[in-house]
Formats: structure tokens, C-alpha cells, sequence
């Protein structure tokens, strides 16, 4: 994002995430007229037992949380059908599932995010902090 910013932002951006990578059939032509920001982040970085939570990148997708979680007797209380779609995915695109009537969308499950902003600064937001909204304005 911030060489982006370098570059003058003459053109929009968006992800260098494949076609292949996506739940489309399609190629998406328009990402060949933007800037392409590689987003490369696939981890599941911890999982807190004692907390019951897992902190994790974006990219990570229903089929590794499940891969992870499943040997350790736990899962999350919105689990997609899909194994490919990724908790990015389901955050930015309201994830929903037949569980959502009780635990509500995607984004509702998760504790907090760490945002990467249009000028290339971070910004973190929890419900524990004093930034519960932020967390529904995206």
C-alpha cells in the first residue's frame, strides 16, 4: 500500500490474489488495469485454548481452520460449507451460514482485526476496547 502511495495512486488497487485463488470461474480482467497488492497471508498464527479463540490471517481458509481445530476437539461457531472461502472473504462479504440465526454473520464471531488503511498505517480494533464500532463499519 505505501509504495502504491509512492507511486502517486494513479490507479486503483486492489489484491494480486490469482483467479485461481477465488470462488469465481472467471479470470478477473480488472486487475489488470490496477495496482496489484500482494496479501500472501495464509496463517493461522495462534490457537487459545484457554481463551477459545484463534488469531489468524485473512487468507486462511474454512478447510484449514477445520484442519486445525478439528484434532483439538473445537470448532468456530459459524463453519461455511465451502472449505476454500476464507475468513477475509467471509468478514468483507457478511459470511453466513445456518448457524448465523444464533451466533449472527462472520464478522460477528471474530473478537478483533488489525486493518491495513488506505495510507498504508495499521489501526486495531476489538470489542474488548473501546472501538466496538469500528468493527461494524467495515
Amino acid at each position: 500500500v505505501r509504495q502504491w502511495r509512492e507511486f502517486g495512486m494513479e490507479t486503483p488497487m486492489c489484491t494480486a490474489r490469482p483467479g485461481w485463488q477465488t470462488m469465481s470461474l472467471s479470470k478477473p480482467k480488472y486487475k489488470n488495469r490496477m495496482y496489484n497488492i500482494r496479501v500472501n497471508l495464509i496463517d493461522i498464527l495462534d490457537v487459545d485454548t484457554i481463551k477459545m479463540t484463534v488469531r489468524c490471517e485473512p487468507m486462511v481458509t474454512m478447510g484449514q481452520l477445520t484442519a486445525t481445530l478439528d484434532p483439538l476437539g473445537l470448532t468456530i461457531p459459524i463453519v461455511p460449507e465451502l472449505d476454500d472461502l476464507t475468513v477475509g472473504g467471509l468478514v468483507m462479504g457478511t459470511g453466513i451460514e445456518s448457524s448465523s440465526h444464533k451466533y449472527g454473520l462472520f464478522q460477528h464471531i471474530c473478537t478483533s482485526y488489525e486493518l491495513v488503511l488506505a495510507d498504508g498505517s495499521s489501526v486495531s480494533c476489538s470489542k474488548a476496547r473501546d472501538t466496538y464500532c469500528t468493527l461494524y463499519m467495515l
